[in-house]
């Protein structure tokens, strides 16, 4: 049933033409959601006039007005699309398909001014992506909060393939009380045609696992694949976990961030799987699409037992049942616009992107994504890459990769880093041996930032804590070149000992590497291993890098030699650093004190709670016990003949 509808709305939109062909449209301005449900906003985007090869959502989360909240929610962006028809009881229908999900971090420790963008490619959507559209964020939140700002980038040009049509599969919360049910009840085969015009198909799945306080902590920590299976065959076969929470590139938080989950960790995006069934597909044709899951049991908590955290077993004891939001949906496509055609879709490093900031800022290796965007299998590459002013340096790449499928490619090393600007650029060239058949995708830029510079020796402090395998602690430590080569090695190394080990280097680029084999980092609060550190020291005793102890499972920091300089030079004015923070029983304050350094700590009413005078003009290590304390917000005022610092303590 067809109905013409007219709906009332506020239109909210900023819309910012720039470089001729890209067209951004802002949809949830800092939109901040304080409390469970859904936030929608209307806003209007370009029309079906222009093709576009690229639709970029850049989904910058942030504090909400009253600040971050303390735990790990569901965030999801969905396009409401208006179908213009109605049901039986004349309801307008309107479908619902998920753009981009983001899981909050911990929030506790964040300044109120926090924020972090994550990018998706949301192309496929563009048949909906059209005229007015509303918009909705949705937070699963039940404590305020996060706000959620919506960049929508239109590049205009030609897909690797045109769209003939999108519908959902699956949509929603899926409790999970036994297999039978799941696959019965809930994810039950769903058969869809198949039109005449499509010769190309293509399934999207994003599936989080959520819940954990049963006897084996499923669905959040219970890692379980996914299979696909379509007209009852298999076709493909996907692990629902994600294992890089501990390379988080929000560190550290307050909970369990550290801890790998079912496809998802706190503060980053979900993963979204995209599983290509062209071969099973013909034109006109019924599919019957099915998905199941891993079986598995799983039973309340006997007594009130109940780990991970929160110490309180949910619903009187009977522990809380597995839960997965699935958001799955069907793409049909026409053939492949180009046959010999490649794509850059991302530059790692250098970058400033914030879903890049672990691996950032560099000097050696640049790392890039490149995607084959013609039908053609594509074997071989000719890569230029410089810094915009600079030298031009190329590279050939080798290897084989079908339509649509993507690689990582890390590039020689830089002859120089020198130009006119910190501008990074690549340029795609011949691809197969050939002239490209669409190249207006063949450059992208990346501006970055410069790595630090220390003396050519400097003096390295490690302090490992209890955390230890087979009596040798869990961290380790190493220096290598620019082209990866080990030059310096801790080995392994005694549990809660500091080590104190000069180093020694000629001018260049290096890389630190801090590795813990159990991706807890030194200082965890979930664990009883205590705390260590990690930091740079002038040989004449300033401070010149303090890396934050509650790292997960690595540290990597690419430096320069400057040659000449001096520690004294290299050293700043806030070289004061505080750890553990957040923290329990102790701080500790370190930092280069003059003779009139007084250290207060406030709390979030403005009252002195603490306060102590440093009189040696020299660097100090103050251990202060604010076990006393309530839990909340302080901040340490660190007052001296120079200068006022302040910075925050969070108090657990």
């Amino acid at each position: 049933m067809k109905l013409a509808l007219l709906s009332l709305f506020t239109l909210t939109l900023s819309i910012l033409v720039f470089a001729g062909d890209t067209t951004t449209v802002r949809i949830h301005d800092h939109t901040d959601m304080t409390w469970y449900g859904n936030y929608d906003e209307w806003g209007l985007l370009p029309d079906s006039t222009n093709d576009y090869r690229k639709i970029y959502l850049h989904y910058t989360m942030g504090c909400a007005t009253g600040g971050c909240s303390d735990w790990d929610y569901t965030t999801q962006i969905f396009a409401r699309h208006r179908t213009g028809e109605v049901d039986t009881a004349f309801n307008e229908i309107i479908e619902n398909y998920e753009l981009a999900r983001v899981i909050t971090p911990y929030g506790s420790s964040l300044d109120n001014n926090w924020q972090f963008t994550t990018t998706f490619d949301i192309t496929d959507f563009m048949q909906i992506l059209r005229d007015s559209l509303e918009i909705r964020c949705h937070y699963s939140g039940w404590s305020s909060g996060f706000s959620a700002t919506l960049d929508f980038e239109f590049i205009e040009g030609t897909p690797a393939r045109d769209l003939v049509k999108i519908e959902n599969i699956y949509s929603g919360n899926y409790n999970y009380t036994s297999s039978n049910d799941f696959e019965t009840n809930k994810l039950v085969p769903k058969k869809l045609l198949i039109e005449q015009n499509s010769t190309a198909a293509m399934i999207k799945m994003i599936s989080t696992g959520h819940s954990f306080d049963n006897n084996i902590n499923a669905a959040e920590f219970n890692p379980v694949n996914y299979h696909l299976k379509i007209d009852g065959t298999q076709t493909h076969t996907q692990y629902n976990w994600d294992d890089d929470c501990g390379e988080n590139p929000i560190y550290p938080q307050g909970g369990t961030w550290i801890y790998n989950r079912a496809n998802w960790c706190p503060g980053k995006r979900a993963q979204t799987f995209d599983h290509e069934i062209t071969p099973y597909i013909n034109s006109g044709d019924s599919i019957e699409i099915n998905i199941d899951f891993d079986s598995f049991s799983w039973n309340p908590h006997p007594g009130t037992s109940c780990p991970i955290q929160g110490g309180v077993c949910y619903n009187g004891g009977l522990g809380q049942t597995p839960v997965y939001i699935i958001d799955c949906q069907l793409f049909q496509y026409e053939s492949p616009n180009f046959s010999n055609s490649a794509e850059i879709i991302d530059i790692i490093k250098p970058s400033l992107k914030d879903e890049h900031s672990r691996k950032n800022p560099i000097c050696g290796q640049p790392l890039i994504k490149i995607r084959n965007y013609g039908s053609a299998p594509l074997t071989t590459l000719k890569i230029e890459y410089k810094v915009v002013g600079g030298a031009t340096n190329s590279y050939n790449w080798t290897g084989n990769l079908a339509f649509l499928e993507t690689e990582e490619v890390e590039l020689p090393n830089l002859n120089s880093w020198t130009g006119s600007d910190n501008i990074f650029e690549v340029t795609l060239k011949n691809p197969n041996g050939q002239t490209d058949e669409y190249d207006a995708n063949n450059s992208m830029q990346s501006e970055f930032a410069t790595v630090p510079e220390y003396p050519e020796s400097f003096v390295l402090w490690f302090k490992t804590n209890n955390g230890a395998v087979g009596g040798l602690s869990e961290s380790s430590w190493k220096f290598l070149d620019q082209t990866g080569n080990i030059l310096l090695a801790s080995g392994g190394l005694a549990p809660n000992t500091q080590f104190k080990d000069t180093v020694d280097f000629l001018p260049g680029c290096y890389t630190f590497l801090v590795e813990d084999t159990d991706e807890d980092g030194l200082d965890f609060w979930a664990n009883s291993d205590g705390s260590g550190m990690v930091r740079f020291r002038g040989n004449e005793g300033p401070i010149l890098k303090s890396f934050n102890p509650d790292f997960g499972s690595n540290i990597i920091h690419q430096f320069r030699i400057a040659g000449s300089l001096s520690s004294n030079e290299l050293s700043n004015s806030d070289n004061w650093e505080i750890f553990p923070n957040p923290t329990k029983h102790n701080i500790v304050i370190e930092g280069n004190s003059d003779n009139k350094t007084e250290l207060s700590i406030i709390n979030n009413l403005g009252k002195i709670v603490f306060t102590t005078n440093l009189n040696n003009a020299e660097f100090i290590s103050e251990t202060i016990d604010i076990s006393h304390l309530k839990n909340g917000l302080y901040f340490l005022q660190i007052t001296n003949s120079k200068n006022r610092i302040t910075k925050k303590i969070v108090k657990q």
